[in-house]
């Protein structure tokens, strides 16, 4: 139990969560850790609280902007860590986060990434929301389709993999939306996993987000789709999942869109994906949406 384990920090703009991400690492049960923070070419205070609030407790790496995906590069490129696990500057870890993991991949050698569940939390609400998908924990070689086909619940911050594993591939710099997807596609279907039924992370659904950037969700459209299954890394493999993947990314656009209000694109990306997999049209969260468009 004296490995280490190193824990990247992506942050742009956001001086205002950041500390309670660093925080939380600074609070973990187990505390060989190495907190590499990556200041995405900010122009807010991120620098500042960096370098005067946690100059001796973090290690902190400043670039010109190029996005996410680049920032999670230069950490996992910076990471010395046996292990690695990424967190948002927005999102925070519980305190015995990176131990639970942990205790997992020493006692499980075959197994080299874990995934666990999350809470959830919103502006103006003190208590967190957790809706368990599952009750037990599970163990696969075929997490990638669950990933994929969006059969669990999935946040960056929820995942601890071997270093050596992760350093093997990078995150997309091409898209925006569904980057993390893109990666840890790759790493699931390159090793055996373990999810964890159990939350470690505390994701933050906030209006600022980049979750709810719509301008650049409008921009990259079906990008990540390309992305991911045209990748000859898996050979075709995934060719089976891509009109369900598809079918699914079209009703997030859609949703993504009514939320921001442009019904008449969101009706076009529901249509989309109603012609893709007619099956869809029984989700009825997403019908209730498209109904909603006309009025």
């Amino acid at each position: 139990m004296n490995s280490l384990v190193s824990v990247v920090i992506p942050t742009y703009n956001y001086a205002s969560f950041v500390k309670e991400a660093i925080e939380s690492c600074l609070k973990q049960t187990y505390s060989h850790i190495e907190i590499i923070v990556v200041d995405d070419g900010s122009s807010d205070d991120t620098q500042t609280v960096l370098t005067t609030e946690f100059s001796e407790t973090i290690i902190p790496v400043f670039q010109d902007n190029q996005g996410v995906s680049a920032a999670r590069n230069t950490g996992l490129r910076q990471a010395k860590g046996e292990f690695i696990t990424f967190l948002d500057a927005d999102d925070y870890f519980t305190e015995d986060s990176v131990e639970v993991r942990l205790n997992i991949l020493l006692k499980h050698r075959d197994i080299d990434i874990v995934v666990s569940d999350k809470y959830t939390k919103r502006p103006g609400q003190n208590e967190l929301f957790f809706k368990p998908k599952f009750t037990e924990d599970r163990i696969s070689e075929r997490f990638y389709e669950d990933l994929l086909l969006k059969k669990f619940p999935f946040a960056t911050c929820t995942a601890l993999i071997r270093t050596e594993l992760a350093k093997q591939f990078q995150f997309p710099v091409n898209i925006t939306h569904g980057e993390d997807i893109a990666y840890f596609a790759k790493v699931l279907y390159a090793a055996k996993g373990y999810y964890l039924a159990r939350p470690t992370a505390v994701i933050f659904r906030h209006p600022g987000s980049a979750r709810y950037n719509f301008d650049k969700v409008k921009k990259q459209e079906m990008a990540l789709v390309k992305t991911i299954f045209d990748d000859p890394f898996y050979h075709g493999a995934l060719e089976p999942l891509r009109k369900e993947f598809t079918a699914n990314r079209l009703l997030s656009f859609a949703r993504s869109l009514y939320l921001a209000g442009d019904k008449k694109l969101a009706r076009k990306y529901y249509l989309s994906a109603i012609t893709s997999k007619p099956a869809k049209l029984f989700k009825m969260t997403y019908l209730t949406k498209f109904l909603r468009t006309f009025f």
